[in-house]
C-alpha cells in the first residue's frame, strides 16, 4: 500500500478526524490562555507551533516504530508506510495529551467549568501518595 492511501486510511473517517480536531482545539485553549494579553497573531501561532510540534512528535514516533519493526520476522512486519503512518497518529494524539495535561496542570480554568472538579480529583489523588 502506497504512503497516500495509508494516511487515508489512518487519518480518515469520522473518529480520526474528531481526533485531530480535539488537538488542534486543546493547542487553541492553551495558547489562548497561555497568551491570554497578547495579540490575537501571537496566539494563533502560538497554536500553530504546539501543532507543528505534535506533528514533529509523530513523525520521530513514526521514524521510530519503522526502525523497531525491522526486528520482527518479515512474514509479520507490516510495510514501511504503515508503520510510519501509525506512529505518526500515535504521536498527534500523544503530542496533544501531553499538551492537555500541562494545561490542566498549569493554567489555571483551562477546562473551565469543569476545572474545579479536576482540581479536587488531583488533590485527592496526590493526598494518597504523600
Amino acid at each position: 500500500m502506497s504512503m497516500e492511501s495509508e494516511i487515508r486510511m489512518r487519518f480518515g473517517g469520522f473518529w480520526n478526524s474528531l481526533i485531530l480536531l480535539f488537538v488542534i482545539i486543546i493547542c487553541l485553549r492553551f495558547s489562548s490562555l497561555e497568551f491570554a494579553d497578547e495579540t490575537l497573531i501571537k496566539r494563533i501561532f502560538c497554536a500553530l507551533h504546539l501543532f507543528l510540534g505534535c506533528i514533529a512528535a509523530g513523525v520521530l514516533l513514526g521514524i521510530l516504530k519503522i526502525f523497531l519493526a525491522f526486528s520482527n520476522q518479515t512474514y509479520t512486519r507490516a510495510p514501511a508506510s504503515a508503520n510510519f503512518v501509525r506512529g505518526l497518529k500515535y504521536g498527534i494524539v500523544a503530542g496533544g495529551l501531553l499538551i492537555f495535561i500541562v494545561g490542566i496542570l498549569q493554567l489555571p480554568g483551562f477546562l473551565g467549568v469543569f476545572q474545579p472538579m479536576i482540581d479536587g480529583l488531583l488533590a485527592k489523588f496526590t493526598a494518597v501518595f504523600v
